[in-house]
């Protein structure tokens, strides 16, 4: 029987994680630092204590918190090629880091442990690099290799992320905007009863007048209209006008 309580967890691990994963990082960063220092706050005022000292050493505390309870069965941390390989042993809600592999290129990008580490990162000037990730659903083991290293300095520029995805999204909103008004005026919609002979073919205007079914839809619409013969009616012509045809010969 499945653990509903591990179910909803993985569950908001994914949702979150799709969503976050279709905005740029400059949005996702901004999202993540902000929902990490919420955490942490929470965290602080509900009985599980972290000091912050102001080094990027806070994040090798903030992992031991989280391991220390419950987070992962145990936590093994080794040298790699480049930064550290973490081994994550019985890693609680491994199932949807799983899943979110096929989402985004940082399945943790809505872990709760990794939302307060990107918080305490960029407060040191620091990011998280993931350059490698796999998971053993089965043995709820995880391995994840992370640099941590130096933002590079951008001297001369401030910017705030949340800004920049919000000028995005209004130039798009605007973009479409304007194609949508363009096709407006481009397109006339022909509405309601069209009243037309059933003779001649001819169709009424809303003055009363009768007009040639070609004329009519060159004024009250954008449709190009082209002069062609049905079958039926290239039959009857040809018919017709055979005799003549003969004779021109």
């Amino acid at each position: 029987m499945n653990d509903f309580k591990q179910t909803l967890y993985e569950a908001f691990l994914v949702s979150f994680g799709k969503i976050l994963a279709t905005y740029n990082v400059f949005a996702q960063g901004s999202i993540q630092r902000d929902i990490g220092k919420e955490i942490i706050h929470y965290l602080n005022t509900h009985g599980f204590p972290f000091e912050e000292t102001g080094s990027a050493e806070d994040m090798v505390t903030l992992t031991n918190l989280f391991v220390k309870n419950g987070f992962a069965g145990h936590l093994d941390v080794e040298p790699a090629e480049i930064g550290n390989k973490y081994i994550w042993h019985n890693l609680y809600g491994i199932s949807a880091y799983k899943e979110l592999c096929g989402v985004a290129d940082n399945p943790f990008l809505a872990c709760p442990l990794n939302l307060c580490l990107y918080y305490i990162a960029d407060k040191n000037n620091k990011e998280i690099i993931l350059y490698k990730k796999t998971f053993d659903v089965q043995q709820k083991k995880g391995e994840s290799e992370f640099a941590v290293v130096d933002k590079d300095p951008v001297e001369g520029f401030t910017y705030d992320p949340m800004v920049v995805e919000n000028a995005r999204l209004h130039a798009l909103a605007e973009e479409r905007a304007d194609r949508l008004e363009k096709a407006e005026k481009e397109i006339k919609m022909l509405r309601g009863m069209i009243p037309i002979c059933v003779n001649c073919k001819k169709v009424r205007t809303d003055e009363g007048y009768w007009q040639q079914v070609e004329t009519y839809f060159s004024e009250n619409s954008e449709a190009l209209l082209s002069n062609g013969l049905c079958p039926n009616c290239f039959y009857e012509y040809y018919r017709e006008h055979e005799p003549l045809m003969d004779e021109s010969i």
